[in-house]
């Protein structure tokens, strides 16, 4: 009887997924537009078009350093004609440090995190380290000296070179800009002893010679830069950090929808071409099942959260 009444109550939300969508869906994107999340949305929106046969529509509504737009899609109706492509900052990090208008886990059913991007730490040329702990022994003789810029306040670039400070016992002042584009200008610039930044935006100026990686954040090394070491190799014992975007639907969306946009978002992001385009760019391939998709945020909140209290790090 009992597996009776459960076939009955799964029944319209699988008919309702085998007829959906039947007008557009959008997605909203809560960055102004040309950032990296946009470009991640649009590239699993155009594939999506392709599939499921109706226009997939990506909406900038920014804000908030990403709250507002992830808000508005927590609020949204769940009835998968409504997703967002969010970040690792509005889910991780920022629900920890300002009041939110969403739970990062009880708001949301997580659809799909297609790729997460290494970190890199990088130095100008003109200064002297070469590798990680050449930093820490430098950094130790100019104590008061050393500072560290960021893409901005509570970013994971912020964290992780506080993350860093802390496991290394390296005295540094920080130094927030706003976005990679101005940071990277001042450290190329030397006018920042060193910068956590994502592999696809510092990934060409170390190529060109405009600034030395000295280590990548993430626990295994990445195919595009296997000379380069981890931070945990040169002696900073469990450091890992990465940023992502991910794709999440509002709470209660059917979960044969979730089932679905998940199972062809993993075909596409695990397809030889995107994982060449995606690892190129400095990324990593994830696949990962809805529930996979929950436990990794999980993960990077308690993580993140460590960071932020061990730091009492505070938003702007």
């Amino acid at each position: 009887m009992l597996r009776y009444v459960l076939a009955a109550l799964l029944l319209p939300g699988i008919a309702l997924a085998q007829t959906w969508p039947e007008r557009p869906v959008r997605i909203i994107v809560p960055f102004p537009p040309g950032g990296g999340t946009e470009a991640v949305a649009r590239l699993v929106a155009t594939h999506y078009q392709e599939v499921f046969g109706q226009p997939f529509v990506v909406e900038s509504r920014s804000g908030a350093s990403g709250m507002l737009g992830t808000e508005m899609a927590a609020r949204a109706a769940p009835d998968g004609y409504t997703l967002s492509m969010t970040a690792s900052g509005p889910l991780s990090i920022l629900p920890q440090m300002l009041q939110a208008g969403y739970d990062p886990i009880r708001s949301f059913e997580h659809v799909l995190l297609p790729s997460v991007t290494p970190l890199m730490m990088v130095v100008p040329t003109n200064r002297p380290p070469n590798t990680m702990q050449e930093f820490v022994a430098w950094a130790a003789t100019r104590r008061g000296q050393i500072n560290y810029c960021s893409i901005g306040v509570a970013s994971p670039s912020h964290l992780s070179g506080e993350m860093f400070a802390r496991a290394m016992n390296v005295e540094m002042t920080h130094i927030p800009h706003r976005g990679s584009g101005p940071a990277l200008v001042d450290t190329i610039a030397g006018h920042c002893d060193v910068l956590f930044d994502s592999s696809s935006s510092s990934g060409p100026h170390i190529r060109g010679g405009r600034l030395k990686a000295l280590g990548i954040t993430t626990r295994e090394r990445h195919p595009s830069w296997p000379d380069l070491p981890t931070m945990a190799e040169q002696g900073a014992v469990g450091y890992a950090s990465q940023t992502w975007s991910g794709l999440v639907a509002p709470a209660g969306t059917p979960a044969a929808i979730v089932n679905r946009l998940n199972a062809e978002g993993r075909r596409f992001a695990t397809s030889p071409r995107e994982r060449e385009r995606i690892v190129s760019q400095g990324g990593v391939v994830v696949d990962m099942s809805p529930q996979q998709f929950r436990e990794f945020l999980q993960t990077e909140i308690a993580a993140w959260g460590q960071v932020i209290r061990a730091g009492n790090i505070r938003a702007e």
